[in-house]
């Protein structure tokens, strides 16, 4: 089982196995070692550790079925985070143009909130937040 190496990701395929014991059907696994990104926060570990179970019909090499799957993923968080926290999944309008309107500011505030994420929230950590904030 030779691993690949893919920014800051390895990739381990360990071949088609039974998964499931009641299934006759063989599912592709491809275990996955993740660094992750680093934050300055006490006990986080150093990489996460996870699999990724396919049963996709064309068999293609564990980078391109991790990439497949990686990209999906960041769809559906997009579409979750998008949902729940900014109430998107309500129209607030009847009409077209208004709900239109709602989800370009829906989108504008979730981008800000992204940027305010990765800039301030991860940067700083958790100590100098309020200091960063300059909140009292």
């Amino acid at each position: 089982m030779p691993a690949i190496d893919i920014k800051d990701t390895r990739l381990l395929d360990a071949g088609e196995a039974n998964v499931v014991s009641k299934c006759n059907h063989k599912f592709r696994v491809i275990l996955v070692e993740k660094k992750q990104e680093k934050i300055k926060i006490k006990k986080r570990k150093e990489y996460i550790y996870y699999a990724i179970v396919s049963r996709l019909n064309n068999p293609s090499d564990s980078s391109a079925i991790y990439e497949f799957y990686h990209q999906r993923q960041t769809i559906e968080n997009f579409f979750k985070e998008s949902k729940n926290p900014f109430n998107s999944s309500k129209m607030p309008s009847q009409k077209f143009r208004a709900n239109e309107a709602y989800l370009n500011l829906i989108t504008i505030a979730y981008n800000c909130f992204g940027i305010f994420k990765k800039t301030i929230c991860q940067k700083s950590g958790r100590e100098n937040l309020l200091v960063q904030l300059r909140i009292s």
